[in-house]
């Protein structure tokens, strides 16, 4: 399996190689009026990239940094509960765990699938 990742990367390494010595033209880059700059194709290009994937970073670091409180929210919650649970049984006081049963799914047209 390193084999095959190796592999890849070594065949991406050499498209984006091959890319950039392709292009290796002068382009315009106009941003706002009067303001213009000439650089390479391929790095107006790998600068749009580097650009997006910050910008998406950007804009998924709230959703992740919830789930991570939420994952931690519900580790303390576990660790809480196993810890009163021991503290049942060391009293003798064996807990009636009741499991309720799981909803039935809707069947037919209105069930969104």
């Amino acid at each position: 399996m390193k084999i095959l990742a190796w592999v890849v990367r070594l065949a991406l390494f050499l498209v984006v190689l091959t890319f950039s010595i392709r292009n290796t033209d002068l382009v315009t880059v106009k941003w706002l009026p009067g303001l213009e700059i000439q650089v390479q194709l391929v790095v107006a290009l790998l600068l749009a990239l580097l650009l997006g994937a910050v910008f998406a970073w950007i804009s998924l670091l709230p959703s992740w940094l919830k789930a991570k409180r939420a994952a931690s929210v519900a580790t303390k919650n576990a660790e809480r509960l196993e810890r009163e649970l021991n503290q049942l049984k060391a009293q003798g006081n064996t807990p009636v765990i009741v499991e309720e049963p799981m909803p039935a799914l809707p069947i037919g047209p209105s069930h969104g699938i």
